[in-house]
């Protein structure tokens, strides 16, 4: 595969993955504000779902197959430039989702008998998916320019480690910001 190939189908990625990022979004607008969601339906929904996601991971695993052709193609071409890290990414993401996916849960329990409606408002979803399309752009660059920068799957030692210890600093980061601007304002 050339770079310019390789270029073309990482504007699909960015793009598909900006798409879904302010589909999912915009749709998750539309049922809090037309429907009464409280916070337990939230959480469990978010805990099924990510438990879901997490289990076809674990199924898939290996595979780098996807519905979405650009995708698929830029999968398989990772797979084979990573080498084992690309197997070890897949299982971090995994075992990520089902984390996350036990917190959803035990916020469920934690809520089921609150009536707690959940409310959003409109400019601070604006600021939050400003900042989702932010965070995920600029992890798929610093990932796509490791992943062309790279001569063989050596160059990969650690990449896991390294970027799941920079996505956990940046989410925490993320998380106290949006603590304090919930809170100051």
């Amino acid at each position: 595969m050339g770079s310019s190939e390789i270029g073309k189908l990482r504007v699909r990625q960015i793009l598909w993955m900006n798409g879904a990022i302010i589909a999912v979004l915009g749709i998750s607008f539309a049922v809090i504000t037309f429907m009464e969601i409280t916070l337990f339906h939230m959480f469990l929904f978010l805990g099924v779902l990510l438990f879901v996601q997490s289990l076809a991971r674990f199924i898939r695993h290996d595979s780098a197959s996807s519905i979405i052709p650009a995708l698929d193609q830029i999968a398989k071409y990772e797979k084979e430039k990573m080498g084992s890290e690309w197997r070890k990414q897949r299982s971090a993401g995994s075992i990520s989702s089902l984390l996350v996916s036990g917190i959803c849960f035990l916020n469920a329990y934690l809520h089921f008998k609150s009536n707690i409606l959940l409310t959003i408002e409109p400019m601070f979803l604006f600021f939050l998916t400003i900042a989702i399309l932010a965070m995920t752009n600029i992890s798929m660059v610093i990932h796509s320019r490791k992943v062309e920068g790279a001569q063989s799957p050596a160059d990969f030692t650690d990449y896991t480690w390294i970027s799941s210890a920079r996505a956990i600093i940046i989410g925490l980061s993320y998380g106290l910001l949006i603590f304090v601007v919930i809170f100051l304002v």
